[in-house]
């Protein structure tokens, strides 16, 4: 089978974290090529790592007419005689949709709703949903994300969407707690839906009962250069508690650091990171939104959106629990995540698809 995977850019995220998953995952003897619209980011030399081949276009993010991608795409599905093209995300979904290059056209929906704030995101987004009609098939990565087809009036008929979990390689044991103050780690990048905001009011909250608790935030744009959110920091005088790492591409060993991993999103589909976060038996806590309290292995993790009070509550309870309680949570959340997001699962169920669709050949 040869593949040709599309998405946007290479910083981290979880489109560009099930490709890695789903390259590394493949059959041998099969072929999975990658094409990146915009220039390299923090993730490069793991997707080069992973794919057959690595190309970028060098778009940016004001583009709405894609042609350089679409003729970046045309000339790869010829010379490596691409069989099923597979986008990840709305710009990336647009280039596959318009272009006529002759392979199976597949598309994963990575959101659980339209949050798209600047026009040409708008025109983008709206367009894709437009052309879904000549998508051979569609993806869901959670229910919350099939909603999202719905609300967006994709013209891909919402009932031939299938849902699949993404995944992630599982460690072989829980990573063992570490020792020393609690340390907290968010992921995700700088956009309004993951909320910083609430994460850094609720770690307040956190820090007048456990001084030494520390948070590190990873993520697009999530750096000391962020005037935004240093000036938050500042403001709530928490910023010698906080690092703002910026885009990290060693993921796995920042959660090995953490006793817990928190999310803050008022909107969110089904959160990557805290599949990787499972993957190594770190527990969850999140708010309730799109299908993230798939992630939870207790309901206290799970609380409402935009509610700092709440969260704050909730990372409390849980480095208050017993040592023995939160080992129990680790083994848990661990267990969890290898009955039910393992990539293993989640590429062979893609991999049926693309059978699916060229007849296996």
């Amino acid at each position: 089978m040869r593949v040709l995977h599309i998405v946007n850019d290479a910083e981290t995220g979880g489109a560009q974290t099930l490709i890695e998953q789903l390259m590394l995952a493949r059959p041998e003897g099969d072929d999975a090529h990658l094409l990146i619209l915009m220039g390299q980011g923090a993730l490069s030399p793991r997707l080069e790592a992973a794919a057959t081949s690595t190309a970028y276009v060098g778009m940016t993010r004001r583009d709405v007419v894609p042609l350089r991608a679409m003729r970046a795409l045309r000339r790869l599905v010829a010379e490596h005689g691409i069989q099923v093209v597979h986008s990840h995300l709305q710009q990336s979904d647009l280039v596959n949709e318009v272009t006529p290059h002759g392979a199976r056209r597949v598309a994963t929906l990575h959101n659980s709703l339209h949050l798209a704030q600047k026009p040409v995101t708008r025109v983008t987004w709206w367009l894709a949903a437009q052309a879904s009609a000549r998508l051979d098939a569609v993806v869901a990565c959670s229910n919350s994300a099939l909603g999202f087809a719905a609300e967006s009036h994709y013209r891909f008929g919402t009932e031939h969407i299938r849902v699949v979990h993404n995944g992630t390689r599982i460690s072989p044991v829980p990573a063992p707690e570490p020792s020393g103050p609690p340390v907290f780690v968010h992921l995700g990048r700088c956009v309004e839906q993951k909320d910083h905001p609430t994460l850094f009011r609720a770690f307040a909250r956190v820090l007048a009962e456990h001084p030494d608790a520390r948070l590190f935030c990873a993520g697009h744009l999530v750096d000391p250069g962020n005037e935004a959110l240093t000036i938050e920091l500042e403001t709530l005088g928490i910023g010698q508690a906080v690092t703002l790492l910026g885009s990290v591409s060693d993921v796995h060993a920042l959660i090995r650091t953490a006793h817990a991993v928190v999310f803050a999103s008022n909107h969110e589909a089904l959160p990557m990171a805290g599949l990787e976060a499972l993957s190594e038996g770190v527990p969850v806590i999140t708010t309730d939104t799109g299908d993230a309290k798939l992630l939870a292995v207790d309901p206290q993790a799970v609380v409402p959106v935009r509610d700092p009070e709440a969260l704050g509550r909730a990372m409390n309870r849980f480095v208050d629990l017993p040592a023995a309680e939160r080992g129990e949570w680790r083994r848990r959340s661990w267990e969890l995540g290898r009955t039910e997001f393992d990539s293993r699962g989640t590429a062979r169920r893609y991999r049926e698809l693309y059978e699916e669709l060229t007849d296996g050949s």
